[in-house]
C-alpha cells in the first residue's frame, strides 16, 4: 500500500516544520518534518537549512521508503487506507521496529482491529531528563492516529511512489562495442532500462555511473555473445559538466601560474586575481582574492583540474589548457530540434528549458536553459532539475506533488530575482544551504493545472554534497547564475517554456 495525504497531513502537524537543522531528543541532527538523511543518503548536518518545499518532498520520500516495511509487517491483516495511514504515522514517529515488537501488531495479526486501535494510547511516553513520563504531544498524536485507524469513511487518496529508470535498475553489465564503453542497466525482470555511453575512458567514470543506481545489486562485464539492447544511449562522464564559455575571458599574460607567485611580477598582469575570482564563481575557492597564488588557491586549482581533467592531471599548475577550461570552452548549445530558433519577433523575449540525451556525473539529465531575444536564440546554459534518482519528466497535470522530479512541462512565469543578502551579493547570507544567496520564483501558467508548487530557479548551492534539487531549476554555480541575471536584465523576459517533448508545451 501507499501513504495518502491524510497521513502526510497528520505527520506534518505532529512533527512540526523546522527549516534549520536541530538536534532531536537523542542528539541526531534533524531537519524539516523529522528528516535525518537526504534522498542521496547524506546525513543531515547541523548547519543545514532547506525550503518548505524540500521539507515536504523529503518527508514523502522517507514515507515511501517506510511504506514497504509497514506493509511487510502487517502482511495478512486486510488493512483499509485509513488504517494503513495511521500505522504510517505511528511508525514514522517510533520506527518500524517498534511496530514489529508491539502488542498492537499482534492484535492486528489476530484480526482484532478494535483491540489494535486501543493499543495506540499506550505509546505516549518519552524520556525527560532520563525519566520516562507521559508527554502531552504524544498523547494527542496517538489519539489522532487511533481516530484515523477507526475511521471508516473519507479515506485519503494513495500517493504512489513511481520508480525512475535509475531506481528500477538492480543489475548492470559493462560492454565494449566498437571501441565504445557502454553500461547497460537492467530491472528485476532482466529488461534493459537504460544504456549509458561513456564519453571518456577514466575508471572513475564507471564508478560514478554505478553510483547513479541506488538499488543496484550486481555488476558484471559482458561475455562473448552478449548483445547490447537496441535502445537510446545516454552520454555519460564521471567528470564535471562542461563550462559555458565566458563572454570576455581575460588573456593569460604569463606562461604558467604556480604556487608562490603574485600578480605584478614580470610580465605584469592580474592573472592570479582573475583566476581567484573565477574559481570563486565556479564554487571552488572561498579564500581572499588577494592576487597571491597561496595554498588555498592551489587546493582550489587542483580540485578544479581533478573534476575536469581527472585526478592524474591535477598538478596545480595553470597554463593555457587549464586557463581555457577555467574560462569555459563549451559553445552554448541551441535547444533541442523543434524549439524556436531564428525567426525574428521584436519584443518577444523568453527562456526555454529542454532536455538533452546526456546525464551529468550524478545521474541527472543535463538540461538546456536557453535565452531568446526578439525570438532569436542568444545563448544557453546547462542546468539540472529534480533529484538524480527521480529523473521522470511529466506534463503539468501528471506531475505529483512532493515528487522531487524535474518541474513539469508547460508554460511558466518568471518572477523577480530575490536576494538574501542584498542585490548582487553572492558572498553574504543564503536563503538556505540548498538555494544559496539568490532565487527566482516560477509560477505554472498551463496548460491546465499542476500539483507542483514552490518551484524556483536558484544555484544548486550544495551540489558537492547533495546534487540536484527538489524540482526547481538548478544553476550549477555563481558564474552561470550571473549569466542568467544578465539575460533577465537585458530584456526582462517573463516567460519560461519547459518542453520535454511530451506535446503539452505551448509555442512561444
Amino acid at each position: 500500500m501507499d501513504i495518502s495525504s491524510n497521513a502526510l497531513d497528520l505527520i506534518q502537524t505532529a512533527e512540526g516544520l523546522r527549516l534549520n537543522a536541530y538536534r532531536d531528543p537523542v542528539g541526531i541532527a534533524t531537519i524539516g518534518y523529522g528528516t535525518i538523511a537526504y534522498p542521496n543518503g547524506r546525513k543531515v548536518e547541523m548547519d543545514d537549512s532547506i525550503s518548505a518545499g524540500e521539507a515536504s518532498a523529503f518527508l514523502k520520500f522517507d514515507c515511501d521508503q517506510m511504506a514497504k516495511g509497514v506493509a511487510d509487517a502487517t502482511q495478512g491483516a486486510p488493512l483499509n487506507q485509513n488504517q494503513f495511514d495511521a500505522l504510517m504515522s505511528f511508525s514514522y514517529n517510533l520506527g518500524v521496529g517498534a511496530l514489529l515488537e508491539s502488542t498492537l501488531l499482534k492484535k492486528l495479526k489476530a484480526l482484532d482491529f478494535a483491540g489494535a486501535a486501543d493499543e495506540f494510547p499506550n505509546w505516549n511516553k518519552g524520556f525527560v531528563n532520563g525519566v520516562k513520563v507521559v508527554l502531552d504531544g504524544l498523547t494527542a498524536r496517538r489519539e489522532k492516529e487511533r481516530a484515523l485507524f477507526l475511521k471508516t469513511d473519507a479515506p485519503g487518496v494513495p500517493l504512489p511512489a513511481p520508480q525512475s529508470n535509475a531506481e528500477q535498475a538492480v543489475a548492470a553489465k559493462g560492454f565494449n562495442q566498437g571501441g565504445a564503453n557502454l553500461l547497460v542497466a537492467y530491472d528485476s525482470t532482466g529488461a534493459a532500462v537504460e544504456i549509458l555511453a561513456f564519453s571518456d575512458s577514466s575508471p572513475l567514470t564507471i564508478i560514478a555511473a554505478l553510483k547513479t543506481y541506488p538499488n543496484l545489486a550486481a555488476f558484471d562485464f559482458a561475455k562473448t555473445g552478449d548483445k547490447v539492447p537496441d535502445s537510446v544511449r545516454l552520454a555519460f562522464s564521471g567528470l564535471s559538466q562542461a563550462i559555458s564559455k565566458a563572454v570576455k575571458p581575460p588573456d593569460l599574460t604569463k606562461n604558467l601560474l604556480v604556487v608562490g607567485m603574485e600578480d605584478g611580477e614580470n610580465p605584469p598582469g592580474d592573472d592570479i586575481r582573475n583566476m581567484q575570482g573565477r574559481l570563486t564563481d565556479l564554487g571552488y575557492y572561498a579564500g581572499p582574492i588577494d592576487a597571491v597564488f597561496n595554498l588555498l588557491t592551489d587546493r582550489a586549482v587542483r580540485q578544479f583540474q581533478a573534476d575536469y581533467f581527472g585526478r592524474s592531471q591535477a598538478d596545480g599548475k595553470v597554463g593555457p589548457i587549464t586557463w581555457k577550461k577555467l574560462w569555459g570552452d563549451f559553445k552554448p548549445a541551441k535547444p533541442a530540434p523543434g524549439a524556436p530558433s531564428s525567426t525574428p519577433a521584436p519584443g518577444r523575449n523568453y527562456l526555454t528549458l529542454t532536455r538533452t540525451d546526456a546525464k551529468d556525473e550524478f545521474g541527472s539529465f543535463i538540461l538546456t536553459l536557453a535565452y531568446f531575444r526578439d525570438g532569436v536564440f542568444v545563448s544557453s546554459l546547462g542546468v539540472c532539475s529534480g533529484q538524480p534518482r527521480k529523473q521522470m519528466f511529466r506534463k503539468g497535470v501528471d506531475s505529483p506533488a512532493q515528487s522531487m522530479e524535474p518541474l513539469p512541462e508547460g508554460k511558466w512565469s518568471i518572477g523577480d530575482v530575490e536576494w538574501c543578502g542584498g542585490k548582487d551579493n553572492y558572498e553574504g547570507a543564503v536563503w538556505n544551504s540548498g538555494l544559496g544567496p539568490a532565487k527566482i520564483e516560477l509560477g505554472y501558467l498551463g496548460p491546465g493545472t499542476t500539483a507542483r508548487a514552490g518551484i524556483e530557479m536558484h544555484i544548486d548551492w550544495n551540489r558537492a554534497t547533495a546534487p540536484g534539487t527538489a524540482g526547481c531549476v538548478g544553476l550549477l554555480n555563481v558564474a552561470d547564475f550571473k549569466t542568467l541575471v544578465g539575460w533577465l536584465r537585458d530584456t526582462n523576459p517573463r516567460t519560461l517554456y519547459v518542453d520535454w517533448g511530451l506535446g503539452s508545451c505551448p509555442a512561444p
